[in-house]
């Protein structure tokens, strides 16, 4: 047991019941470590075990019959936890939970080891366990990241190869900049060349109309320099922007609209109405589930253990010389039937009962298969969503900036008419040849430097973005490491988890078996399995003969009851495996009557190691040589008694 410091308030666990299963009213408080409770079969010991896996976290138990409302209250580690229930068109339905922990697959899994517990019905009917001991894990959730991690390393790839195409650009990128440099300063050494041999006694020989044209002309030319410039700003943005849609417009045909031919929308839709009528029938098969099981429980438990109501007869005395050929009054019409017509009709029952829990498994199956397709239906809408978003803004921006490039060419070609009008007015003025060729070339050479200056500009942008490539490349480099190195461990994480849980598992199991002491049970194990990429979790049995000798033998030639043993051995091992006992110090324990008293206190002491709480139904014949080792609680009257 795990040493409690708290207060011995906050270390006992209580549980109120009201209106659950087939009991009316019932309180019980339980003590840390072991605590059977007795009662004879149908005397709701499992209605009250049942209720506490639920409030622990589990499936919502049945509502009692003539109820129409109940609830479930647990306080445990000084804080309370509640379950109300209530009656929808004649099915019970959860009204308010705040259960202990919101884990329900750990607590039907490894904690609420009932009859109907999902590791003990695989061991018994021969199923794997594989899934059931890795469901917690969400292998398929892991295998998602795996492939979302393949693709983004994928992706990281692609942008690594075009970053390196754009980086290997930059030497020549820096020649053609110093070459620019050298023209520029080309440039302005003429200009600087040109404006000294135009002497301002030149200028002020020169008209004053013509003067006045000249400086319009330059003015002209500076402001056509200037709305250029702007222009070829625009152009480049636009075709950034035209770039982004592109790749937006390739994102929206990926993700699609439509699932097999079927907007995603009325997909869902459909999805929605298909999970609510496949929970109204796990709630169904839930009811008929718990109504069965007792049914069975108390006939077998009257016709193998002889435990018959009082005032019923069990045949004469050469009936009991051979049971299994006598009569006996049925204790439901007080007719006198055969034993065997008696089996048939439990037996009948029993495959009711197993078809109806193999049906809840299927329903319950596809159940989290729909959950599954419907978050990723809406992860879809929802990446759809923004994806359109980005392109309408993404169309509004190309638009307005079209328009101001729109606006930007009419200026320019205003200009350029304003131009061509000044030279025709200038050349009407008649100045002198010489000196209005001397204002061209000082014009013409300042149009060109400014050329220039554009063309060296864009380059150096063009050299900071390949530097800003080459830099990006590293650090995305570091990243696809990163994500080789996650994907390495996500692969291997599954890998680990399975062989601790056959490593646990076998310890378990070999631990248990010496405790109970199974004379012709030699050992049992699993074995991890691969076939074609899927791992599985193999049962195997060494049996011992009466002069000691050693095979291996099918799974089936273990006894029901033992086939039972391993399955709450499992699901133990599946407690530890995923440290259960972190998140629900509990382990419930139920129909394990084919035990006999000394097994059960084996069992028991073995499940004490490694939870806080354990809490078991038994029989009263048992209760009676367990109470001295563990607290017991009676149903007929609630409470702990030595």
């Amino acid at each position: 047991m795990t040493a409690d410091d708290s207060t011995d308030g906050e270390r006992e666990m209580a549980i109120s019941v009201r209106n659950v299963g087939g009991i009316e009213r019932a309180s019980v408080t339980f003590e840390p470590g072991i605590t059977v409770v007795a009662g004879e079969n149908a005397s709701n010991k499992s209605s009250l075990l049942g209720s506490l896996g639920a409030v622990l976290g589990g499936g919502h138990p049945p509502l009692r019959g003539d109820a129409d409302s109940g609830s479930v209250t647990l306080t445990l580690d000084g804080e309370q936890f509640g379950l109300s229930l209530s009656r929808t068109d004649g099915e019970t339905v959860v009204a308010d939970a705040t259960p202990y922990t919101d884990a329900s697959t750990l607590v039907d899994l490894f904690v609420r080891l009932d009859e109907d517990n999902p590791i003990r019905r695989a061991v018994v009917d021969g199923d794997d366990l594989h899934g059931l001991l890795m469901r917690p894990v969400d292998t398929e959730e892991i295998d998602a990241e795996i492939e979302r991690l393949r693709r983004r390393r994928a992706d990281l790839d692609d942008r690594i190869v075009d970053l390196d195409d754009r980086t290997a650009d930059l030497p020549e990128l820096e020649v053609e900049a110093r070459q620019l440099t050298e023209k520029c300063e080309d440039v302005a050494a003429r200009l600087d060349e040109k404006r000294a041999a135009l002497e301002e006694e030149d200028y002020r020989a020169a008209a004053e109309a013509t003067r006045t044209l000249l400086d319009d002309l330059e003015d002209a030319r500076t402001e056509r320099d200037r709305l250029r410039d702007r222009r070829d700003t625009k152009r480049r943005a636009i075709d950034s922007l035209h770039e982004d849609l592109a790749a937006v417009e390739d994102d929206l045909s990926a993700v699609g609209d439509a699932v097999d031919g079927e907007d995603v929308g009325t997909r869902l839709d459909a999805l929605d109405e298909e999970l609510t009528a496949l929970r109204e029938r796990k709630g169904r098969l839930d009811e008929t589930v718990d109504a069965l099981r007792p049914i069975v429980e108390l006939n077998r438990g009257f016709l193998t253990g002889g435990r018959l109501p009082e005032g019923f007869d069990g045949g004469d005395v050469t009936d009991r010389l051979d049971p299994a050929s006598g009569s006996i009054t049925c204790w439901t019409c007080g007719q006198s039937v055969e034993r065997t017509e008696i089996k048939e009709q439990i037996e009948a029952v029993e495959a009711i009962l197993q078809g109806k829990r193999e049906e809840r498994a299927t329903v319950e199956a596809r159940i989290e298969e729909c959950q599954r397709e419907r978050a990723d239906l809406e992860a879809r809408l929802d990446e759809r969503s923004e994806l359109e978003s980005r392109r309408r803004q993404l169309e509004r921006d190309i638009e307005e900036r079209e328009r101001t490039l729109s606006g930007l060419e009419e200026r320019i070609g205003a200009v350029e008419q304003r131009i061509r009008d000044l030279e025709g007015d200038l050349a009407e003025t008649e100045p002198d040849d010489d000196l209005l060729e001397r204002y061209r070339e000082v014009s013409d050479l300042e149009y060109e430097r400014g050329r220039l200056e554009r063309e060296l500009a864009a380059v150096k942008e063009d050299i900071e973005a390949a530097e800003a490539a080459r830099s990006e490349a590293e650090s995305l480099r570091e990243e696809r490491a990163d994500v080789s190195s996650r994907l390495t461990d996500l692969r291997e994480r599954i890998d680990r988890i399975e062989r601790e849980a056959v490593e646990t598992v076998n310890e378990c199991m070999a631990r248990v078996l010496d405790r109970l002491a199974y004379r012709e049970i030699e050992r049992v194990w699993i074995e991890r399995r691969e076939v074609d990429g899927s791992t599985s979790f193999d049962l195997q049995v060494v049996r011992t003969t009466d002069d000691g000798t050693v095979y291996r033998a099918p799974v089936d030639t273990l006894s029901k009851s033992e086939r039972e043993v391993v399955g709450l051995v499992i699901a133990l091992a599946g407690y530890l495996v995923h440290d259960v006992a972190a998140s629900v110090p509990v382990v419930v324990v139920d129909a394990i009557e084919m035990l006999d008293a000394e097994r059960i206190r084996g069992l028991l002491d073995f499940f004490d190691e490694h939870a806080r709480y354990v809490v078991a139904a038994v029989l009263p014949e048992e209760a009676d040589h367990l109470r001295p080792a563990f607290d017991t609680v009676s149903l007929k009257t609630p409470g702990i008694t030595r």
